[in-house]
Formats: structure tokens, C-alpha cells, sequence
């Protein structure tokens, strides 16, 4: 439980952290300029280079000095992340440790298994909440309780879960990925080192290096699971077509800058933060022992002195 209680406050704090990157990212793979393109026109003279978002090839939002308004703009959505964040990360180490006990003696594929296991089952809750943040961070939606009403309403429930498989296949292995790749090296450096456990900076590191890893591999889904969630209808293949031969390959990569940093920031957090609280909630359960264990040994004296006396 207390590994559920240390991700679930981990995942959460990575969450808002990072949330302005994650909203640079999503304005960078709504547009049909490259990011060199938009970030050469930002340097230079951010109000004289208007930023557009495209759905289906028709522009919806002609925005001017787009991404220099201030704290409050960039943190749009913020309310979608966390409201997604908490039950998904609850569900997901939930599941991740429920896979573990289970698979504990598999030992390579552990983790691998296990963190996919979560990953699938916590992207029902979270891909609506994904969706409603992406379009508000885009200027698709005012806010997210009223952006949920009308989609619903529009296009059904199954509007609010536009670009899940794409999730699931970019999700899958990224946070397998991240896992497995995180507990190897921190295993490799324990043993190298002779200790039990790492220090804070060292957690930082390897976080940081296996995110930035793994979003580097899963960049291209990515980059469609957002053009979807943001109202494209197109298959996943054709937003695939379509953006190689209207950008190249590199199209593909879109935000990938922010999108590597905002993934080795969360995980370097996120880890780190995860064996904190992990730690905490271990000295916590070792204290209540202490307490409860002298307890149960006057107890357990008591009764056998009692079952002594009677049968003599």
C-alpha cells in the first residue's frame, strides 16, 4: 500500500511540475509550421508571428503572441491534469503492484510486465482527462467542464476517448521503458557501489536518463495521439501519410524537444519523489511496530501464563 500511496504523490507533484512544458509541446504538434520554423519566428519577434492550430487541414484558432502571456496562460488545462492524474496514477500503481506480487518470480520481465499492466488498465480514466487538457492548452476549449459537455454532447461519451489507442501503443512501452530501464541501472549502481540505497541526486539522474530514453523511442505516437485528441478524425496512418509528406519525416518529431525534457524532468522527479515517500512511509510502518510489538509480546505472555495455570 504504501508503494500505491508513495507513486500516486509522486506522479501527482511530476504532474503540475512539468505541466507549462507539456503545454508548449501540445501548441508545437497543433500547428503545421515545423518547430524550427515557430521557434526561429518566436526569437525573433513573437507579436508579429501569428500561431494557428489546424483540425482536419481548417484553421479553428488564429492566436497572436501565443506563448508569452504569462503563468496563467501557460498552466491552462492545469485542472484536467491533476483531476486525470490522481485516480490514474492510484489505478495504475495499484495494478503495477498487484502484476508485481504475481509475476515476482519472472524477474527479468517483472517490471516490464507489470508497468504495461498498469499503463493499459489506468488509460481508461486518464485519456478523457488528456483529451479535455490538450484541446484547453490548444484554445480548442474555454475550461474542461464545459469543453466535457460539449463533447459529449457532440460527439458521445467516445469523444472524450479520441486517440486511445495511439496512448495505449505510445504508453505501453514508454512507461515500460522507463521502469525496466530505471530499476536495471539502479540495481547495476547499488551493486557497484555496495549500498541499499541511493542518494536523492543519484535517483534524480537515472529518472531523468530513462525518461528522456523512452520518450525519445515513442516520440511519433506521441505526436498522433495528440493531433487526434485534438480533433482530427483522420486513421492513425493517415495522420502519419499526411504529416511525413506535408513535413517529412521529421514531422513525426514534432515537440520533441519539449517533450524529452518534460519526460526526463516528470521521471527524474517522479522517481526520486517515489523513494522519498516510499522511505517515508517505511520508517512510519517500522515506528507503529515498535509501538505495537511490545504490546503483542505482553499479550502473548499473559495468555500463556493463563493456559499455563489452567492445566496445572
Amino acid at each position: 500500500v504504501r508503494h500505491i500511496i508513495a507513486g500516486t504523490a509522486a506522479r501527482t507533484m511530476a504532474q503540475a511540475f512539468i505541466h507549462p512544458i507539456d503545454t508548449v509541446k501540445t501548441r508545437l504538434q497543433v500547428n503545421k509550421k515545423t518547430a524550427p520554423e515557430l521557434l526561429k519566428a518566436w526569437r525573433t519577434n513573437s507579436k508579429a508571428h501569428p500561431v494557428d492550430v489546424y483540425v482536419n487541414n481548417r484553421r479553428v484558432v488564429h492566436m497572436r503572441n501565443w506563448l508569452v502571456k504569462g503563468p496563467k496562460d501557460i498552466y491552462l488545462g492545469i485542472s484536467g491534469a491533476i483531476l486525470g492524474t490522481i485516480p490514474t496514477a492510484f489505478l495504475y500503481f495499484s495494478t503495477y503492484e498487484c502484476a508485481l506480487w504475481h509475476l515476482v518470480m519472472l524477474q527479468a520481465v517483472t517490471h516490464l510486465a507489470s508497468a504495461s499492466a498498469g499503463a493499459i488498465v489506468s488509460a481508461f480514466i486518464r485519456v478523457p482527462t488528456d483529451t479535455l487538457k490538450h484541446r484547453v492548452q490548444a484554445y480548442l476549449l474555454p475550461d474542461i467542464w464545459r469543453g466535457a459537455r460539449s463533447i459529449v454532447a457532440a460527439e458521445g461519451v467516445a469523444g472524450l476517448y479520441q486517440g486511445l489507442l495511439p496512448t495505449l501503443l505510445r504508453d505501453v512501452p514508454d512507461i515500460a521503458i522507463q521502469f525496466a530501464l530505471y530499476e536495471r541501472l539502479r540495481k547495476v549502481l547499488e551493486r557497484r557501489r555496495q549500498v541499499s540505497k541511493l542518494r536523492t541526486w543519484e535517483h534524480l539522474i537515472l529518472g531523468g536518463f530513462s525518461g528522456a530514453t523512452a520518450a525519445s523511442i515513442t516520440m511519433p505516437l506521441d505526436f498522433t495521439k495528440t493531433v487526434l485528441q485534438c480533433g482530427s478524425k483522420l486513421p492513425i496512418h493517415q495522420v502519419f501519410q499526411q504529416t511525413v509528406k506535408e513535413k517529412g519525416v521529421g514531422g513525426l518529431f514534432t515537440g520533441m524537444g519539449p517533450r524529452v525534457t518534460q519526460t526526463a524532468v516528470m521521471s527524474a522527479v517522479f522517481f526520486s519523489l517515489f523513494e522519498f515517500w516510499k522511505a517515508q512511509l517505511k520508517s512510519e510502518r517500522e515506528a507503529e511496530d515498535r509501538l505495537l510489538r511490545p504490546k503483542m509480546w505482553r499479550k502473548r505472555r499473559t495468555h500463556v501464563w493463563k493456559r499455563q495455570f489452567s492445566y496445572q
